[in-house]
């Protein structure tokens, strides 16, 4: 009997040491959401630097920064996960000294552009539809594209909608939707019971979101796991990324963005992997050679499922080669675009 007693006491303390650290864990949540709240409180048009301006996009406004001359080849440069065009900034200013036209975009829902409701909204299709808009609003007929990462799939999904607008392709660690190594195809999702019902209810996904991915206090270390040198995470760089989240609906938005992302079938034409056959203008790859997010094995898969592609391959530069060795990457860049095709 001694020896039942002593495992249900065992039993007993280990069920409130579960049950404490849920009630802290919700606590937490209900704690950054709160906070959340009061912070994201801003008009984007009130937030925004005075770097940039506004541009109309379809069904949301656009936020753009520039730099260059204005007849100068337009090169758009398409942000990833977490981000917004300022990350850009040190590119922009070697692309425009170089004599091209930089312009840095906002994606939705990061930095200051629209934040549309629904997790639909967030298809590469939709996406697609609100750059080649932006375009039009910005008078070009024809840019060279620059996707990073998530980025990467409305930017190849606007080369699958209009071929014709693209003057070259340029993927930096594109996260495309390869499944496991070695594959040559998109991998849908397939979530599980625990994901659809962390979906499910919206405010716990957000209370999620207010302790990971939009609070200011876990911008560093959500940063460093995209990178291999820690050193680019600097106090700049981290202040800059923190920016935005003072912009009103800035979780609620991400998190309809996630949910899409994590949780829905897509049908754009990025998730087709055969259609990449159809990318015959220029293509240039840029890969980080200890990326983790996107391990090189994609870059070189993509080069054989895209005709003509090259593939630059940086050495000792993770997921952000752009801020990991700026320098190494602007002169690959700047190079690539004075290259006659």
């Amino acid at each position: 009997m001694s020896l039942v007693r002593a495992l249900r006491s065992l039993f007993r303390g280990i069920s409130r040491l579960l049950t404490a650290l849920v009630l802290i864990i919700a606590a937490v949540g209900i704690i950054c959401r709160v906070s959340g709240s009061a912070r994201e409180k801003w008009p984007a048009d009130q937030a925004a630097p005075k770097t940039g301006r506004f541009v109309s996009a379809g069904d949301v406004k656009l936020f753009v920064q520039e730099a260059g001359p204005a007849k100068g080849t337009p090169i758009l440069l398409v942000h990833g996960t977490g981000a917004w065009s300022e990350i850009w900034r040190e590119t922009m200013t070697a692309v425009a000294h170089a004599g091209f036209r930089a312009i840095a975009i906002d994606v939705p829902p990061f930095g200051y552009s629209g934040k549309p409701a629904g997790p639909p909204e967030y298809s590469p299709a939709k996406q697609a539809k609100r750059i080649a808009a932006a375009l039009d609003a910005l008078g070009l007929r024809k840019v060279v594209f620059v996707g990073h990462s998530v980025g990467a799939r409305p930017t190849v999904e606007t080369a699958l909608l209009a071929p014709e607008r693209v003057e070259r392709l340029v993927l930096v660690d594109p996260a495309l939707g390869f499944g496991a190594e070695g594959s040559t195809a998109f991998q849908q999702n397939d979530p599980s019971l625990v994901v659809t019902a962390f979906f499910a209810v919206r405010e716990v996904r957000n209370a999620a979101l207010s302790v990971v991915a939009t609070n200011p206090l876990t911008t560093r270390a959500l940063f460093k796991t995209f990178v291999s040198n820690a050193a680019a995470v600097t106090d700049a760089r981290v202040s800059m990324l923190q920016q935005p989240l003072v912009v009103e609906n800035m979780t609620n938005a991400q998190g309809d963005w996630l949910q899409y992302l994590m949780e829905s079938k897509d049908d754009s034409r990025v998730s087709d992997f055969k259609n990449f056959a159809k990318l015959t203008m220029p293509v240039m790859l840029i890969w980080g050679n200890t990326d983790t997010v996107t391990p090189l094995w994609q870059g070189r898969q993509l080069q054989k499922l895209i005709p003509h592609a090259q593939l630059s391959v940086m050495d000792n530069v993770g997921h952000i080669p752009y801020i990991e060795n700026a320098k190494g990457f602007n002169d690959t860049l700047v190079q690539y675009l004075q290259t006659r095709q």
